[in-house]
This record gives structure tokens, C-alpha cells and sequence, in this order.
């Protein structure tokens, strides 16, 4: 039996307003474990608010002083805090870590996957290193030059992005092997506020003049306009991989939105015969298997949401028949992470488990 299911390119979904909840949200993240989004508001109240959509938002915590950019590791939501980064259990909210970096504005934050942090300081103009395991940090870079602000972690260049505040607002690139900073482009777009980056490698930066969230190829060249209707001052977005979809903490009218901005895929029973992978849970390494009908450009990649964790695992023309992928997790966190094989405008997508060791 052929099921077929079909995505439309760029459709809004229905967006999910609780005003009353949210004063001036400025970040958001997907803790996938948990299925909901937790946002960081610093306006009239400050706190975390969790929220599923469709859903009115709850509180997570109110023990923050004016939280900005956050960030899912393992266990525990990392929090720019002033001139702290903050850490919180996500099962009950209590507070862990409370890290005195002598920040000025902490406001971008993302991590490897593993143990480290990298925070941009807005007005300091500086990036920190953080050990989340030790608790010690240093100044990655001293001067940015710019306004820095939302981060993004690319392991596969051995870089950290981060965009930038001012007008042609440039996004710029640091080196993990010397601490250099480059800049990868320079936009047209003022005030740039969030960065996230889809399974294909495609980034999203969200900008404030105009409003809008821009659409940029993984080598930072064609942007286009995603969404650009129903925001207000966009700040920190998280592009969900597992849905295709952006949510975007709308700062000027205490919102948040969620749009969909994937491109039109289909699944056909079939088309790819069959997937499987083994073990699942795992601890040490695992195999995905599928079967070709036909010769076919295929896509095979393994990522996480609850950091910024992505392997491509295979990217080639295929020969019809049964292929086996092998793929270690010796090196990866506990938790929840997702494969997607995609066969020309055919996807699919599944859960790999990795446990204790």
C-alpha cells in the first residue's frame, strides 16, 4: 500500500499567541526529549516559559535576572544571564551551574554537543570559551569589532558563526583552530538578531530591518526572504529540524511564531523499501540499512536537536540494492538523535537512541 505524504514550501502554521505569557521574548529552544520549546523573556517579568504548540506557555522558572540567548546540553538549559551564563535541570528547573563570566551583556550562546560553550558579549564585544564540566572559561576573542549576538557552532568547518548588530550587518566566522575571525559575509540587512541552520545545511538569520528571517545556502551566498509577515523584531530564532519548522520570539509584541520553511518532500513505501537500524538504543556504534529500487543521488545524515550536532554519513549516487551504513557513537552524548535518508524528493526520518556506557 503506497502512503504519500506532502509538505508545502513556506506555509505559515497556524501561529500560537499567548501575549499574556511572554514579556519581550528574546530566545527559544526545542528540548526534544520533553517536546516543547523553552523561551527566555526578560521584559516586565523575567523567566523561562516552556510552551507545546497549540498550547498556552507555563512557566519553567522565574529564577533569572534578564535572561537572553539559551541553550540545550545534555541534561540542562544554559542561560545568558547578565554577566553569567546559568544552568537549570530540565526535568525540574533547579538551578545547577551559576558561572560568573564578568560579562557586560551576555546575549548569543551555543555549544558543541560536547562540553563547551561559546557566549558572544553584545557590549563588550568579546566571544568566551566555557568549560561546562570544569567551569573555567577565557576570552576567545578580545574584539570582534561588531556588535556580536546569535551564535551557531559549525563543527564541520571547525568554526563558531555568529551575526552581528548594525546596518549591512555582517555574519562572521571564528576559528576553533587559532581563535581568528573572519567575516563570512556582509548582509544587507540591519540588526541581526538569530542564526539556525537546517538538515541540509542551510542557514537562517533573522533580522530586524527589514523584518524578516533570510534564508542563506550553506555557503552563504542567494539569501532569500522566508518569513516576513506576522513577526515584530525577530530575535534569537531555532530552526527545528525535526519539523522543518522556524520558531520565532518576537520581542516587540511578546509572541512567539511558528513557521514552517521546509521544501516539498514526499515519502513513498516503496520508493525506499525499507530502513532499519541496528541496535537502536545503542551505546557504541549502529548500522542503517535501506534498499534502492534504482540507481539514486542519495542523502543520509544523523543529527541532534538538543545541540548543534550534525554527520552527513553518505552524500553519492548509489547503486540499486541494499546498502548498510555503519556509524559510531562512541564519541557522542547520551540522548535523543534523529537519521534522515533522503532519495531525491523522497525522505525519511527516524530515532536512534544512544544510552549509557
Amino acid at each position: 500500500m503506497q502512503k504519500l505524504f506532502t509538505l508545502f514550501i513556506a506555509i505559515t502554521l497556524t501561529n500560537f499567541l499567548f501575549a499574556q505569557s511572554y514579556s519581550a521574548p528574546e530566545s527559544v529552544e526545542y528540548d526534544a526529549a520533553n517536546n516543547r520549546y523553552l523561551v527566555a523573556c526578560n521584559g516586565s517579568t523575567n523567566s523561562i516559559q516552556q510552551v507545546v504548540p497549540g498550547e498556552a506557555p507555563t512557566l519553567f522558572t522565574s529564577n533569572v535576572s534578564g535572561p537572553y540567548g539559551i541553550e540545550i546540553l545534555g541534561s540542562k538549559l544554559w542561560v545568558c544571564d547578565g554577566g553569567r551564563i546559568k544552568s537549570y535541570n530540565l526535568s525540574n528547573a533547579a538551578l545547577v551551574d551559576n558561572i560568573n563570566l564578568s560579562g557586560t551583556f551576555l546575549n548569543g550562546i551555543t555549544s558543541d554537543g560536547g562540553h563547551f560553550l561559546f557566549v558572544s558579549d553584545y557590549s563588550a564585544k568579546k566571544i568566551y570559551h566555557v568549560n561546562t564540566n570544569t567551569g573555567a572559561f577565557y576570552t576567545m576573542v578580545a574584539n570582534t569589532v561588531t556588535s556580536p549576538n546569535g551564535m551557531w557552532y559549525d563543527g564541520a568547518n571547525n568554526r563558531v558563526l555568529f551575526v552581528n548588530w548594525g546596518s549591512n550587518a555582517p555574519v562572521k566566522a571564528i576559528s576553533l583552530a587559532d581563535s581568528a575571525v573572519t567575516t563570512v559575509v556582509t548582509t544587507t540587512q540591519t540588526n541581526c538578531d538569530g542564526i539556525g541552520r537546517d538538515a541540509a545545511g542551510n542557514y537562517y538569520i533573522s533580522s530586524w530591518t527589514p523584518q524578516a528571517v533570510y534564508k542563506y545556502n550553506s555557503s552563504f551566498g542567494s539569501p532569500t526572504s522566508v518569513v516576513s509577515s506576522g513577526i515584530s523584531n525577530p530575535a534569537d530564532i531555532y530552526y527545528n529540524t525535526a519539523n522543518d519548522t522556524i520558531a520565532v520570539p518576537n520581542s516587540n509584541n511578546n509572541t512567539v511564531t511558528f513557521h514552517y520553511v521546509g521544501t516539498t518532500v514526499s515519502l513513498e513505501e516503496g520508493d525506499i523499501r525499507e530502513v532499519k537500524i541496528f541496535p537502536n538504543p545503542t551505546n557504541e556504534s549502529t548500522v542503517i540499512q535501506y534498499s534502492l529500487s534504482s540507481p539514486s543521488k542519495v542523502h543520509l545524515m544523523v543529527y541532534s536537536l538538543n545541540s548543534d550536532m550534525s554527520k552527513v554519513l553518505v552524500n553519492e549516487m548509489q547503486s540499486a540494492g541494499d546498502h548498510l551504513i555503519p556509524f559510531n557513537t562512541s564519541g557522542l552524548a547520551v540522548g535523543q538523535y534523529y537519521y534522515l535518508l533522503q532519495k531525491e524528493n523522497k525522505i525519511y526520518r527516524g530515532n536512534l537512541i544512544i544510552t549509557g556506557r
